[in-house]
């Protein structure tokens, strides 16, 4: 009897430091995936409406002059700084403390860091046969995960009001 518990305690040792051992190995890992918060925008539906046609060359991009008002109202000096570049990244300070959203949609996945102000491609990914296209205004960011023929696009939009962010699906 005396031999059946012995044996028992030990073997119920082994088995939690086995355990212990084991979580310490993967730990990190499964925190990061399966033990993560859901992403709400996952759940988001896609719009299916046909997206605005990009622009078709450098020069349709680039702002063309002031646009024309019949009263021009005077700008004040902003009362924040200016987000600063950061070297390792190339993103902004404000995108890297942005929520990070995640937009799933028939051709891929979007992941965007956005805030009030602005909106930074963190990563893309086309699915099989896609391929990622990225237009950047200083007010806008378009996504584009394409085919030729179908396609999804991600745009964000933040020129005088809070980031908007649309999905067409195409």
């Amino acid at each position: 009897m005396k031999v059946s518990i012995k044996f028992a305690l030990v073997w119920g040792a082994v088995t939690a430091s086995s355990i212990t051992a084991s979580w310490a190995g993967v730990g990190d890992a499964l925190r990061g995936t399966v033990l993560a918060p859901p992403d709400l925008a996952a759940g988001i539906p896609a719009a299916t409406r046909r997206p605005p046609a990009p622009p078709t060359s450098a020069s349709d991009t680039a702002p063309s002059g002031r646009p024309s008002t019949a009263h021009p109202s005077p700008k004040r000096p902003s009362q924040r700084p200016r987000a600063r570049k950061t070297p390792s990244t190339g993103m902004t300070t404000d995108a890297l403390a942005g929520k990070r959203r995640t937009y799933n949609v028939r051709c891929g996945r979007v992941v965007l860091a956005v805030t009030p102000r602005s909106a930074e491609l963190v990563s893309a990914a086309p699915d099989n046969g896609f391929q990622t296209k990225v237009w950047r205004q200083t007010t806008w960011i378009r996504v584009e995960l394409t085919d030729g023929a179908h396609g999804s696009t991600v745009i964000a939009s933040w020129n005088d009001h809070p980031t908007i962010v649309q999905v067409y699906e195409y």
